[in-house]
Order: structure tokens, then sequence, then C-alpha cells
């Protein structure tokens, strides 16, 4: 069979799994979904317009339209990735079948395995066009790294792009305009852009990359309130942040910490809200010693925090007393919010750094694995052996005279992305798989590509591995 066959072959078999499973199972419509379709103030924009163009040019039929594109894009996304990969590293076409599985274990596993049981890419849910935009993102920053000067260059456009897409589609994804910045500087420093001996363009190099970062964010905010304000009627950013940030916050807090709250309605709340956390032993002090059952402390009481003793408390006060409009109430909370944290913070901010790394920590178990006692020490291991193996590459490659072994750089951006991703997301709200998923497929990828690069060079150096040996 020729290789062109086989590529589509593989193309072919993950359309028919992607749509074969969408005709199985359908559309899924869930809690969340809702406030795509409605284009709730809460949610990004850049799913919501892709909602609102399909039910524009498709009437009733656009949650059929909808499944069969989001389906289809995945499953174009990890033939692209495998198909590179393949030509990169010189692969068999069963090494390339390996990858392909790797990037499709997410959909199956959020499907069998997870409590959510849904197929991400047949639901009205950003995740759908999210995961395969990451994976193309991931491939593209690989590029910038691996690839020579010209290619590297379209790759860091396109991966600018990407960034910029996935953070409009997700808030958590704006570490992705970040991670962008660091592989192109990364792509500056070893001499991509601007040539190895040249310092000076390298330093204007740079200089581009921190301007570029800066019109990122500042394009993604005014998009975003260009879109709140057509739709919305509110030249406003999305709401509800500060109340996300204020619930770890809170539950690190000491009823004494509110006194430090200048204003006297934020102070408050402030009381109202701690007393619940104590009524209801779901603030730090309730937590065992252990940093494993801290961390599963805070997540059990999470979601209950932030809906029960901070949201109802600030909608319930401002129905009786303000308005019963959504987005007003949203902007009040939220101001309320950065009043609470700004006099509480300093307070709690050791016992906050604690929990917070411990959300993280599990964040980046989450992104390899499922937390449990056994498999938290394998996802250590696994981390190790990928570390190990980056450094043995790297001083081989040293000690040989040549490039950085592209299985290096690799392996660099998986471990980079998950630690990006687990850390920022930790910040609001907690590291679940389905925050954690979009690291899963490049960190195994990486890891098999080590593994099948390592294996390479031992056979093609037996005398080498001989003499050390002995």
């Amino acid at each position: 069979m020729t290789e062109k066959r086989k590529s589509g072959g593989l193309l072919a078999a993950l359309l028919l799994l992607f749509l074969g499973m969408f005709a199985v199972f359908g559309p899924g419509v869930y809690n969340d979904s809702d406030q795509y379709i409605k284009m709730h103030i809460h949610r990004e924009p850049l799913y919501p317009l892709f909602l609102f163009v399909l039910r524009s040019f498709c009437g009733e039929h656009w949650l059929t339209v909808m499944g069969i594109l989001q389906n289809a894009f995945a499953a174009f996304s990890i033939w692209l990735s495998a198909e590179y990969f393949k030509k990169k590293f010189s692969l068999y076409f069963w090494e390339e079948a390996v990858i392909a599985g790797i990037a499709l274990l997410p959909h199956l596993l959020t499907k069998y395995v997870s409590s959510l049981h849904l197929f991400m890419t047949n639901s009205v849910m950003s995740e759908a066009i999210c995961l395969p935009l990451f994976l193309l993102f991931f491939l593209e920053c690989f590029k910038v790294l691996a690839e020579e000067e010209k290619k590297a260059r379209r790759a860091a456009g396109i991966s600018f792009i990407l960034a910029f897409l996935l953070s409009l589609t997700r808030s958590q994804m704006m570490f992705a305009i970040i991670l962008w910045a660091v592989v192109a500087g990364t792509g500056v420093i070893t001499g991509k852009f601007s040539g190895k001996c040249e310092k000076k363009r390298k330093g204007v190099s740079l200089l581009a990359v921190v301007f570029l970062l800066c019109l990122a964010f500042f394009a993604r905010t005014l998009t975003v309130k260009t879109y709140n304000y057509i739709f919305n009627g509110h030249f406003i950013n999305n709401t509800y942040g500060t109340v996300n940030t204020l619930t770890n916050i809170l539950y690190a807090a000491d009823k004494e910490d509110g006194e430090a709250i200048r204003d006297e309605e934020a102070r408050e709340f402030f009381h109202t809200m701690y007393d619940l956390t104590e009524a209801g032993e779901a603030n730090y002090k309730y937590a065992e010693d252990t940093w494993q059952e801290r961390t599963e402390h805070i997540e059990k009481w999470h979601d209950t925090i932030k809906y029960e003793m901070i949201e109802d408390i600030f909608y319930q006060t401002y129905d009786k007393t303000v308005t019963s409009d959504y987005i007003a109430q949203n902007l009040m909370a939220d101001e309320a919010a950065g009043k609470i944290i700004a006099g509480i913070f300093p307070l709690c901010f050791g016992r906050w750094l604690k929990n917070y790394i411990g959300i993280a920590v599990y964040g980046l178990i989450r992104s390899i694995a499922v937390v449990h006692p056994v498999i938290n020490l394998a996802a250590l291991i696994l981390y190790l052996a990928a570390v190990i193996m980056m450094a043995v590459l790297h001083i081989k490659s040293r000690k040989e005279k040549q490039k950085t072994d592209s299985a290096v750089w690799l392996m660099g951006l998986a471990l980079l992305a998950i630690l990006a991703n687990a850390f920022a997301v930790s910040i609001t709200i907690m590291a679940l798989s389905r925050y954690m998923i979009y690291g899963f497929a490049g960190f195994y990828t990486a890891l098999f590509i080590l593994v099948i690069t390592c294996i390479r060079k031992r056979q093609a150096n037996p005398a080498e591995e001989r003499q050390t040996e002995g």
C-alpha cells in the first residue's frame, strides 16, 4: 500500500469514527449549552458566534451541521498532526497510527471514563472546538522550535493566530498567548528569525515578540467588549471572573481578615459569606493535614462556595435592593468581589498559596492521568522519565556537536504547556480533568517519540553503547 493510500485511509478511519459517534449518539445539549446559545455575558465570543452563524444559515438543522463540522474538524486536526510527526521523525505507519490514537484518547476518555460521559465534539460546548484548535496550536508551536527559518516564521504567524482564537474560545486559554511568546522568544534566541550572530536583530525581534504579546491581549479585550456591545448592549469584558477568583480566596480567609475591607457593603458581604463557610465547614480550617486531603477538601466545596455562598448572596441582595437585570448584577458582584479580595487577600495569601499549589499539582496529574494514590506515583515517574530522556538526548547531541534533537523540543513544549495550563486554571477554579485534558495528547505523543528516538539512536550506535557499558 502506498504512503498516500495509508494517509488517506487514516483520515477516512478518523472521519468514520468521529462522524459515526455523532450518528449513534447525536448532538448533546447540557446545562452550560444554553449560555453559549443565548450568547451569555459570561461566555467568550468565538463559540457562541460559531453557533449564531449556524443558526442563522441552517435554521432548524443547525445542531446536525454543528455536529458534522465539529467532528470533521477534530478528525482533520488529529490527521494533520499525525501526518506531520510521521514525516518529521520518519515514523512507520503503525507509529503514526499510535500518535493518532493518542490524540483520539481524550475524546474517548470523556465519553467512557470521566463522570461527564459525553463525546465532546457532539456537544454544544466550547471544548468541542477548543481541543482541536489547541492540538493545531501545539503543532505549530513545535514547528517554530524544530523547523528551519522560513517554515519557523510561517509557523510563528499561524500559532499566533491560533493562540488568539483560543483566547476567544475559553478564558483559561489566554495562557496560549503567553506560551506563544515564550516559544517565539526561544526561536529568536536560537537564531531562527534573526541569525545566530546578529545580536541587534535578536533584540529587535524580541521586542517585536513582546509587542505582539501586548497587542494580542489588547485585541482580545477589544474584541470581547465589541462582541458584548453588539449582542448584549454593554461595551464590557466578560463578567464573573472576579467572583470566580474570590472563591478560593474566601476559602483561605479568617473572619478577622474582613476588617481590612474598606468598603462597608463589601465587608458585610464578606462576613455573611464567611459565616456560611463556617456553618458548612467549608473553609480551610476543616481540611485535614496532608496536601492531598487539603486539595480534596477545597475541590469538594469549591462549587458550593461559589454558587451558594457567594453568588446567591450577591444576587439575592441585588434582586431585593437594586435590580434583577443579570448583567447589572454581574457587574456589581464583580466590583464587590474585587473590593473583598483587595482587603483579605494580603492577609490570607500564605494559606491561599498552599491551596493553589495543591490544586495545580492535581492539575499536573490530571493532565496525563487520574488522581489516585497509586496512579499519582505513576504520573510522577512518567514526568521524571520524560525529563531524564530529554536530558540524555540533549547531552548526546551536545557531545556530537549537533543541534538539539527535535524530540527534546517536543517534550519541552509539552511539559511547558501542561505547567502553564495547570497553574493558570488553578488561580480561579479547580483543575478538573476537562480543563486539564489539553496537555494529554502533547505529552504522550512527545513521550512516545522520545522512546522511539532513544531506541533508534541506540540501535544506530551499537559499538558506542557497548564501549560505554564496558
